[in-house]
This record gives structure tokens, sequence and C-alpha cells, in this order.
């Protein structure tokens, strides 16, 4: 079975392994959708088949093509358009467009001249998070495969294959939004771990309901104003879990399942009703600063709202 080591992505698999076993590869595909789910790794392994090699950075036939600084320039898809009537060692040819949305409109231009009239033998793969930054003209020459966020399961096995400790796994891949490379990513982060640390730091002060302390949250968190949504979704999945612990549900439910003790301790001081009106007002700050209100003044307005459920 092709592509057993790709995790999720069952259409795309699915898709392209029908095509080979047909022999009906397209000249042109568009790997599109969030950074870390799997389209660049898809698109070596589909070079190793097609190549017939493990080492494909060895093959002459196969080409990544990357940003040079911020953009994909015209230079470089020139260099591609001379390299492509080269006939390939084998059966093909495949060129990668990494980060494809980066193109300038020069770049983009002169690749669809390529893409209308591609040589037998080239097989052009356009890797993107953000195929709407691409023209139209170059969409409608690709064949548009969808990769979806990896599931919560399998970030959670597929980290746990990894070594990570299994109270861990289950708010790295809550946080990693289906993302294998966010999840890695966050496991390495001393970044992330003091974030958490402070947002425990931020629910104390809340709940013990001092007012001066209260008033020094927004100044405080500032810093973290470039990850506003990230820093609000730790506020609500702490609250999430107060609300599940008074449940009584499950402990594996429980996102910060680490952090059980710290929990178990701030429940004790807020009712279940007061914790779901808490969870709201944050639902609501986060729709707030996605309408790019001030960061500062709805962080706030937050405390104080909390402020006046649990008073």
């Amino acid at each position: 079975m092709y592509f057993d080591n790709i995790i999720g992505q069952d259409f795309a698999k699915k898709y392209l392994t029908n095509s080979i076993k047909k022999n009906k590869m397209n000249h042109a595909y568009m790997f599109e959708g969030m950074d870390g789910v799997g389209k660049k790794k898809l698109s070596v392994e589909l070079s190793k088949i097609l190549l017939d090699t493990e080492n494909v950075e060895n093959s002459p036939d196969y080409i990544n093509i990357y940003p040079d600084g911020n953009s994909i320039k015209i230079a470089q898809i020139r260099k591609l358009q001379t390299d492509i009537i080269v006939k390939p060692h084998n059966q093909y040819k495949i060129y990668i467009i990494n980060q494809a949305e980066s193109m300038t409109i020069e770049a983009q231009n002169a690749l669809l001249k390529t893409l209308e009239e591609p040589p037998e033998y080239a097989i052009i793969i356009l890797i993107t998070s953000n195929k709407e930054a691409l023209l139209d003209t170059i969409k409608s020459r690709c064949e548009m495969i969808k990769f979806l966020p990896i599931s919560i399961l399998d970030l959670n096995n597929y980290l746990i294959s990894q070594g990570i400790d299994e109270s861990r796994v289950q708010l790295l891949s809550t946080f990693a939004r289906g993302s294998i490379e966010k999840a890695i990513e966050l496991s390495e982060s001393a970044d992330f771990a003091i974030m958490r640390d402070e947002i425990q730091t931020y629910i104390e002060i809340m709940l013990d309901k001092d007012m001066i302390d209260i008033l020094e949250i927004p100044t405080s968190m500032e810093k973290y104003k470039k990850d506003a949504i990230s820093i609000l979704d730790m506020f609500i999945n702490y609250f999430r879990d107060m609300m599940l612990l008074k449940e009584k549900v499950d402990k594996s439910m429980i996102i910060n399942i680490d952090k059980i003790t710290f929990i178990q301790n701030m429940s004790k001081k807020i009712t279940y009703s007061q914790v779901s009106k808490i969870i709201d007002i944050i639902e609501d700050i986060k729709k707030k600063i996605r309408s790019n209100c001030n960061f500062t003044i709805s962080i706030q307005v937050m405390a104080l709202n909390i402020y006046e459920v649990i008073k």
C-alpha cells in the first residue's frame, strides 16, 4: 500500500494511489491546506514512487523550489522553464514549488505558460497554505488536492509514538489544531510551558477576587498580543476542564490533565454556572479581537467582566 507512513489524508492518499495504479498522473497538482498536515511529506513520498528511488534528494529529476527571501521570483520560474525541457533519466521529472502562495505575480504569469503546455514527463506540484493568493488561471490548471487538519486521535497516537508523555498529549493535540508540525513545535517549546504557567497565575488572581491584581493583568498580558487567540483558548480550556471536573466526567477528557491539582483547587472557588458564564465572556472577547479591537482594552474588559461574575 502506498503512503502508509502518511498520517491522515485518506482522500489524498486514495486519489493519488489510484492515479499511480492507472498510470494517469496529472501534469500539475496543488496540495492545499494548513501548514504541518503532511503536504510536503506526501509530495516527497509520491516522488519516491514515481522516480523509483528512496533518495529523491539525490535525483536530478527531483527539483525543489523555495522562496528566495520573502517570495518566489520570476528568475526562479525561468530557471524551471530552462530545466524542464531537458528530458528526465527515467519516466518523470518532478518539480515541487514550496510556499507557492509566495510567488510574485510575474512568477505566476511565467509559470502559467509552462502549465499550459507542460512536457509529457513533467509533474509540477504547488504546495500552499493559501490558495487565494494564487491566480485563478494557475488554480484552474492544477488538480486540487485538499489536505485536512489531522484528527485529535491521530495526533494523540503520533505524539505517543514519538515518546511524548501521555499526560501532555491531549493538550498538545488541542493547541496544534490539526498540525503535526505545530504539535511537535509546542512539545519542544519552553515559551509554551511558561505561557501556561502564567495563565494559571492570571486565573488564580481572578478567582481570588483581588481587584488591584486583576487590573494589572491586561498590562502583564501585553507581551502575548501576537498570540491573542491562543492565549484566550488556553483560558477557555482551563475553565472547560473545571466544568468537566464538576460534571465528574472521565479524567481522560480533561485537556490540562497534568495540571489536575490546580484545576481541582480552582474549581472549588467557582460554581458551574459561573464557569459557563466565564467561558462565554472569553469567547466574546475572542470575537472582538478577531474584529481588530484593541488587545489591552479587550483583556481589561474580559478581566472586569469575569470579576463581576464571581464577586
